[in-house]
């Protein structure tokens, strides 16, 4: 476990020492433009018309803390040491829950092995903007969500400092980015479910005094915390936290005027047309839409071909038939090319990543199936799993800029762990020394070493 959580830990510090940002690096130089912004306005932008239009709608908690950082060390580079030890924290605290819920230790180690090498996250825990940061902000409200769950069962039910520090944690995480609403959602959920159980089971006064109380308690805490921010949107704008194409006519963007649920062909929610997502280019522009939500997270995920993660490295000619480079519709120029080492990374890491997120949603409904029959089992981290990919998926269809239902994979980020240990959960109940559970382990053992193996090899060998 250590020398796994050490190889992942040197793969970020690397990506993070030699990525070459300004050029080609996942809006670098719109975020370092807010960094600096809020440097020196020392406020919130609240869509300032000064600022570039893909920051100005952000919540402020990454930028300030960065902006301390760019004070201190006069160094842009040096903003991506919150990712680096963000990931650290999260490593951490996925050991804590599988040591809470998981009791074989080379599941609990091929876990932490997936965890520190995924793609996704070693090429994004490298990288100047928010959501590593923010990732780690909310496997820690995560987690203590998942001990207000396993309190509510004792006697004294869930403490005082419990409920005051997820509220606090929820409200910093979605001060961080919009998308943690989900964390609030999941505890009503989570928490409403074990209430209802246990007014079933003692009656009302021990369900409100255990859950309904502490829950009550969380919620205003959350409310302090995000209100300054949340409220004046609400008034302005009508919505606690709206994106710039919520403040625009369908002049700017012509897809407004289309009914949500028309904007998208019936394929892109659905898991099919996969072969299309293993050639390449991928995005071919917008007038050759590829509809297909799931293989373009799923193949992203392992790839991370949309952050330019391993598009840097030279090594078999370059192209420029690519949605960056020359030849690509969007074209930013001939430093956005891709190499053909690129492209072969791509297609290895899909095919190596395909089976583990298929044995990976199994292991997410398993637990959340357990979750509801169970009271022992943990609901937290499968329903935050399963609300973060609903979010995504209701974010592809209302996004109104491209002809096609494809994402950054980095919105998946702070789920990897959650989904992590979910997995981790499912090998674990696998039934003891049958074929399956030998089956699984061991596609699941190989499959990690291999993407191992494409990782170190791509960026360090010939």
């Amino acid at each position: 476990m250590v020398l796994v959580s050490l190889l992942g830990l040197i793969l970020r510090i690397e990506h993070a020492l030699t990525f070459d940002g300004p050029k080609r690096g996942s809006d670098y130089n719109v975020y370092i433009e807010g960094v600096r912004w809020m440097l020196e306005h020392r406020q919130a932008f609240n869509f300032s018309p000064s600022l570039n239009y893909q920051v100005r709608y952000q919540p402020p908690g990454w930028y300030m803390v960065a902006g301390v950082v760019l004070a201190l060390t006069k160094s842009e580079r040096a903003i991506a040491s919150l990712a680096v030890l963000g990931w650290v924290l999260r490593q951490f605290l996925l050991m804590k829950l599988l040591n809470q819920t998981v009791r074989n230790r080379w599941t609990r180690f091929v876990m932490l092995w997936l965890h520190s090498v995924l793609p996704l996250s070693v090429l994004v825990d490298g990288k100047v903007n928010t959501e590593g940061f923010h990732a780690s902000l909310f496997l820690l409200a995560a987690y203590v969500l998942f001990r207000m769950e396993r309190a509510a069962r004792a006697q004294a039910g869930i403490g005082l400092r419990l409920a005051l520090s997820f509220g606090l944690l929820a409200g910093l995480c979605l001060l961080t980015k919009a998308t943690s609403v989900i964390l609030v959602v999941a505890a009503a959920l989570v928490l409403s479910v074990r209430g209802i159980q246990m007014w079933r089971q003692t009656g009302a006064s021990p369900a409100f005094t255990r859950i309904f109380g502490p829950a009550l308690v969380s919620a205003t805490v959350w409310v302090a915390c995000v209100g300054w921010w949340c409220g004046p949107n609400w008034v302005k704008y009508h919505h606690p936290f709206p994106h710039a194409w919520d403040l625009e006519s369908s002049t700017f963007h012509a897809g407004l005027e289309q009914p949500l649920f028309y904007r998208r062909p019936l394929g892109w929610a659905l898991p099919v047309e996969w072969s299309s997502y293993l050639s390449f280019p991928i995005i071919q522009g917008p007038t050759h839409p590829i509809p297909n939500f799931w293989a373009y997270s799923v193949i992203g995920t392992w790839s991370d071909l949309y952050n330019r993660g391993f598009c840097r490295l030279q090594g078999g000619g370059m192209t420029d038939r690519v949605w960056g480079g020359n030849g690509g519709f969007m074209s930013s120029g001939g430093a956005w090319s891709v190499s053909n080492r690129c492209i072969d990374n791509f297609s290895r890491l899909a095919w190596a990543g395909l089976p583990l997120s298929f044995l990976a949603a199994l292991g997410v409904l398993s637990s959340a199936w357990q979750g509801l029959r169970r009271c022992g089992a943990t609901l937290v981290m499968p329903t935050l799993t399963l609300l973060g990919v609903f979010f995504v998926m209701f974010f592809a269809l209302k996004f109104p800029l491209d002809d096609n239902a494809v994402l950054n994979p980095r919105y998946f980020l702070p789920i990897v762990a959650p989904m992590t240990l979910c997995f981790g959960i499912w090998l674990d109940r696998l039934r003891q020394h049958s074929w399956q559970r030998a089956f699984v382990h061991w596609l699941t053992f190989v499959a990690t070493f291999a993407v191992s193996v494409f990782l170190v090899y791509e960026r360090f060998g010939s």
